[in-house]
Protein backbone atom coordinates (compact mmCIF):
# COMPACT_ATOMS: atom_id res chain seq x y z
CA UNK A 1 0.00 0.00 0.00
CA UNK A 2 2.73 2.28 0.20
CA UNK A 3 2.65 3.18 -3.88
CA UNK A 4 -0.80 3.74 -4.91
CA UNK A 5 -1.61 2.26 -8.13
CA UNK A 6 -3.36 3.14 -11.09
CA UNK A 7 -4.75 2.10 -14.48
CA UNK A 8 -2.18 3.24 -17.01
CA UNK A 9 -2.84 4.32 -21.01
CA UNK A 10 0.24 6.18 -21.96
CA UNK A 11 -0.33 8.44 -25.06
CA UNK A 12 1.59 9.82 -27.62
CA UNK A 13 5.40 10.75 -27.42
CA UNK A 14 5.25 14.62 -25.35
CA UNK A 15 9.35 14.65 -24.92
CA UNK A 16 11.98 13.56 -26.76
CA UNK A 17 15.72 13.70 -26.43
CA UNK A 18 18.20 13.11 -29.32
CA UNK A 19 21.82 12.57 -28.69
CA UNK A 20 21.87 14.23 -25.68
CA UNK A 21 26.09 14.78 -24.61
CA UNK A 22 28.07 17.39 -22.07
CA UNK A 23 31.57 15.99 -21.47
CA UNK A 24 32.18 13.09 -20.14
CA UNK A 25 29.19 13.21 -17.85
CA UNK A 26 26.77 12.76 -20.25
CA UNK A 27 27.18 10.35 -22.76
CA UNK A 28 24.63 10.19 -26.36
CA UNK A 29 21.05 10.01 -24.09
CA UNK A 30 18.43 9.29 -26.54
CA UNK A 31 14.86 8.57 -25.38
CA UNK A 32 11.19 9.13 -25.64
CA UNK A 33 8.44 10.05 -22.82
CA UNK A 34 5.25 9.64 -23.55
CA UNK A 35 1.77 11.88 -22.26
CA UNK A 36 0.22 10.28 -18.98
CA UNK A 37 3.28 8.25 -18.63
CA UNK A 38 5.55 8.32 -15.38
CA UNK A 39 9.18 7.63 -16.77
CA UNK A 40 11.72 6.66 -14.13
CA UNK A 41 15.67 7.75 -14.72
CA UNK A 42 17.68 6.00 -12.13
CA UNK A 43 21.44 4.94 -11.32
CA UNK A 44 23.64 4.57 -8.64
CA UNK A 45 25.45 8.16 -7.75
CA UNK A 46 27.12 9.41 -10.50
CA UNK A 47 25.58 7.75 -13.20
CA UNK A 48 24.41 11.37 -15.24
CA UNK A 49 20.79 11.40 -13.99
CA UNK A 50 20.73 14.78 -12.89
CA UNK A 51 23.11 16.41 -15.22
CA UNK A 52 21.11 14.88 -18.26
CA UNK A 53 17.82 16.66 -17.10
CA UNK A 54 19.99 19.74 -16.41
CA UNK A 55 20.89 19.94 -19.98
CA UNK A 56 17.22 19.68 -20.96
CA UNK A 57 16.31 22.12 -18.71
CA UNK A 58 18.73 24.84 -19.77
CA UNK A 59 20.36 24.81 -16.69
CA UNK A 60 23.76 23.55 -17.95
CA UNK A 61 25.21 24.05 -21.71
CA UNK A 62 24.86 21.11 -23.75
CA UNK A 63 27.83 19.99 -26.31
CA UNK A 64 25.08 18.48 -28.49
CA UNK A 65 22.00 16.74 -29.01
CA UNK A 66 18.34 17.42 -29.71
CA UNK A 67 15.24 18.32 -27.51
CA UNK A 68 11.84 18.19 -28.94
CA UNK A 69 8.18 18.82 -27.80
CA UNK A 70 5.33 17.12 -29.52
CA UNK A 71 7.65 17.11 -32.90
CA UNK A 72 8.48 20.18 -32.60
CA UNK A 73 12.61 21.28 -31.87
CA UNK A 74 13.33 23.68 -28.96
CA UNK A 75 15.66 25.85 -28.72
CA UNK A 76 16.44 26.02 -24.98
CA UNK A 77 19.35 27.68 -23.52
CA UNK A 78 18.56 28.83 -20.41
CA UNK A 79 15.71 27.81 -18.07
CA UNK A 80 13.76 30.66 -18.93
CA UNK A 81 13.62 29.13 -22.46
CA UNK A 82 12.37 25.61 -20.90
CA UNK A 83 9.78 27.30 -18.83
CA UNK A 84 8.27 29.16 -21.79
CA UNK A 85 8.28 26.00 -23.58
CA UNK A 86 6.55 24.01 -20.99
CA UNK A 87 9.10 22.32 -18.89
CA UNK A 88 9.31 22.59 -15.28
CA UNK A 89 12.07 20.96 -13.18
CA UNK A 90 11.46 20.14 -9.25
CA UNK A 91 15.35 20.15 -8.51
CA UNK A 92 17.05 17.22 -6.22
CA UNK A 93 17.95 20.11 -3.44
CA UNK A 94 14.68 22.19 -3.19
CA UNK A 95 16.27 24.19 -0.25
CA UNK A 96 19.27 25.39 -2.48
CA UNK A 97 17.57 25.63 -5.76
CA UNK A 98 13.75 25.11 -6.09
CA UNK A 99 12.98 27.73 -3.27
CA UNK A 100 14.23 30.90 -1.96
CA UNK A 101 14.26 30.38 1.68
CA UNK A 102 14.07 33.80 3.51
CA UNK A 103 11.22 34.83 1.10
CA UNK A 104 7.96 33.87 1.85
CA UNK A 105 5.69 31.24 0.06
CA UNK A 106 3.72 33.19 -1.88
CA UNK A 107 6.56 35.25 -3.19
CA UNK A 108 7.86 31.98 -4.04
CA UNK A 109 5.26 30.77 -5.87
CA UNK A 110 4.93 34.20 -7.85
CA UNK A 111 8.46 33.92 -9.14
CA UNK A 112 8.25 31.46 -12.46
CA UNK A 113 4.58 33.30 -13.01
CA UNK A 114 5.56 37.00 -12.60
CA UNK A 115 4.55 37.61 -16.87
CA UNK A 116 1.12 37.03 -15.99
CA UNK A 117 0.77 38.19 -12.82
CA UNK A 118 1.99 41.84 -13.31
CA UNK A 119 0.80 44.06 -14.89
CA UNK A 120 2.57 47.32 -16.02
CA UNK A 121 5.65 46.26 -13.83
CA UNK A 122 3.81 45.82 -11.07
CA UNK A 123 2.67 42.41 -9.25
CA UNK A 124 -0.72 42.33 -8.53
CA UNK A 125 -0.43 40.90 -5.23
CA UNK A 126 -4.36 40.18 -4.98
CA UNK A 127 -4.54 38.09 -7.97
CA UNK A 128 -1.33 36.63 -6.98
CA UNK A 129 -3.00 35.58 -3.39
CA UNK A 130 -5.54 34.29 -4.95
CA UNK A 131 -4.10 32.09 -7.58
CA UNK A 132 -1.74 30.32 -4.68
CA UNK A 133 -4.60 30.11 -2.57
CA UNK A 134 -6.51 27.74 -5.28
CA UNK A 135 -3.23 25.88 -5.69
CA UNK A 136 -2.72 25.79 -2.26
CA UNK A 137 -6.07 24.15 -1.99
CA UNK A 138 -5.95 21.54 -4.05
CA UNK A 139 -2.65 20.64 -3.04
CA UNK A 140 -3.56 20.18 0.68
CA UNK A 141 -0.48 23.11 1.71
CA UNK A 142 -0.43 23.17 5.29
CA UNK A 143 0.99 26.87 6.13
CA UNK A 144 -0.73 29.24 8.79
CA UNK A 145 -0.53 32.20 6.33
CA UNK A 146 0.88 32.98 2.92
CA UNK A 147 3.51 34.80 4.29
CA UNK A 148 4.63 32.45 5.94
CA UNK A 149 8.81 31.84 4.89
CA UNK A 150 9.79 29.17 2.98
CA UNK A 151 12.03 27.73 5.19
CA UNK A 152 9.73 26.97 8.24
CA UNK A 153 7.50 24.40 5.99
CA UNK A 154 8.16 21.13 6.17
CA UNK A 155 9.97 19.38 3.58
CA UNK A 156 6.93 17.90 1.69
CA UNK A 157 4.84 21.26 2.10
CA UNK A 158 7.79 22.82 1.17
CA UNK A 159 7.95 20.13 -2.32
CA UNK A 160 4.01 21.08 -2.69
CA UNK A 161 5.08 24.63 -3.08
CA UNK A 162 7.74 24.42 -5.86
CA UNK A 163 5.15 22.09 -7.49
CA UNK A 164 2.01 24.60 -7.48
CA UNK A 165 4.53 27.50 -8.84
CA UNK A 166 5.12 24.92 -12.01
CA UNK A 167 1.49 23.77 -12.39
CA UNK A 168 0.04 27.23 -12.13
CA UNK A 169 2.70 27.97 -15.47
CA UNK A 170 0.99 24.88 -16.81
CA UNK A 171 4.08 23.25 -17.67
CA UNK A 172 3.52 19.92 -20.16
CA UNK A 173 6.50 18.21 -19.01
CA UNK A 174 7.42 17.88 -15.19
CA UNK A 175 10.99 16.66 -14.14
CA UNK A 176 10.96 15.15 -10.21
CA UNK A 177 14.26 15.03 -9.40
CA UNK A 178 14.48 12.91 -5.77
CA UNK A 179 11.14 13.85 -5.52
CA UNK A 180 10.62 12.41 -2.00
CA UNK A 181 14.09 12.87 -0.49
CA UNK A 182 14.03 14.03 3.09
CA UNK A 183 10.06 13.85 3.18
CA UNK A 184 7.92 11.60 6.40
CA UNK A 185 6.10 9.11 5.00
CA UNK A 186 2.80 10.34 4.95
CA UNK A 187 4.01 13.61 3.19
CA UNK A 188 5.36 10.46 0.29
CA UNK A 189 2.54 8.98 -0.26
CA UNK A 190 0.34 12.46 -0.71
CA UNK A 191 3.24 13.61 -3.24
CA UNK A 192 2.88 9.88 -4.81
CA UNK A 193 -0.83 10.85 -5.45
CA UNK A 194 -0.16 14.26 -6.83
CA UNK A 195 2.06 12.44 -9.16
CA UNK A 196 -0.60 9.76 -10.38
CA UNK A 197 -3.40 12.54 -10.67
CA UNK A 198 -0.90 14.86 -12.69
CA UNK A 199 -0.45 11.58 -15.42
CA UNK A 200 -4.05 11.19 -15.20
CA UNK A 201 -4.29 14.57 -16.79
CA UNK A 202 -2.49 13.74 -19.34
CA UNK A 203 0.77 15.81 -18.44
CA UNK A 204 4.63 13.91 -19.02
CA UNK A 205 6.71 13.05 -15.57
CA UNK A 206 10.15 12.50 -15.74
CA UNK A 207 11.19 10.76 -12.21
CA UNK A 208 14.74 10.95 -11.07
CA UNK A 209 15.51 8.41 -8.16
CA UNK A 210 17.86 6.67 -6.44
CA UNK A 211 15.32 4.38 -4.35
CA UNK A 212 14.58 1.25 -6.11
CA UNK A 213 11.26 0.50 -4.44
CA UNK A 214 9.81 4.28 -5.03
CA UNK A 215 11.34 3.58 -8.71
CA UNK A 216 9.29 0.26 -8.77
CA UNK A 217 6.42 0.83 -7.33
CA UNK A 218 5.71 4.28 -9.33
CA UNK A 219 7.36 4.27 -13.00
CA UNK A 220 5.63 2.76 -15.81
CA UNK A 221 8.40 2.80 -17.33
CA UNK A 222 12.24 2.47 -16.57
CA UNK A 223 15.41 3.87 -18.13
CA UNK A 224 19.14 2.61 -16.24
CA UNK A 225 21.50 5.25 -16.63
CA UNK A 226 25.50 3.75 -16.05
CA UNK A 227 28.40 6.12 -17.08
CA UNK A 228 26.42 8.87 -18.47
CA UNK A 229 24.64 6.04 -21.35
CA UNK A 230 21.92 4.61 -20.68
CA UNK A 231 22.23 1.09 -20.31
CA UNK A 232 19.06 -0.26 -19.97
CA UNK A 233 15.27 -0.39 -20.28
CA UNK A 234 12.55 -1.86 -18.41
CA UNK A 235 9.25 -2.05 -19.93
CA UNK A 236 7.61 -4.67 -17.90
CA UNK A 237 7.85 -3.24 -14.18
CA UNK A 238 5.28 -4.79 -12.59
CA UNK A 239 7.48 -7.98 -13.44
CA UNK A 240 11.05 -6.37 -12.73
CA UNK A 241 13.32 -6.60 -9.35
CA UNK A 242 15.87 -4.89 -8.18
CA UNK A 243 18.01 -7.17 -9.11
CA UNK A 244 17.38 -6.50 -12.62
CA UNK A 245 17.79 -2.62 -12.39
CA UNK A 246 20.80 -3.47 -10.48
CA UNK A 247 22.59 -5.21 -13.48
CA UNK A 248 21.70 -2.62 -15.69
CA UNK A 249 22.66 -0.26 -13.38
CA UNK A 250 26.29 -0.90 -12.79
CA UNK A 251 26.63 -2.31 -16.46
Amino acid sequence: DEFPRREVVPGEPRLTVKGLRRGRVVNDVSFEARRGEILALTGLIGAGRTETVRLIFGADRRDGGEILLDGKTLIIRSPREAINAGLGLLTEDRKLQGLVLGHSVRENFGLPNLPWLSRGGFVQLGRERDEFARYSESLKIKLPDQEQRARNLSGGNQQKVVLAKWLARHCEVLIFDEPTRGIDVGAKYEIYLLMNELAAKGKTIVMISSELPEVLGMADRILVMHDGRITGEITDVAGATQEQVMRYAVA
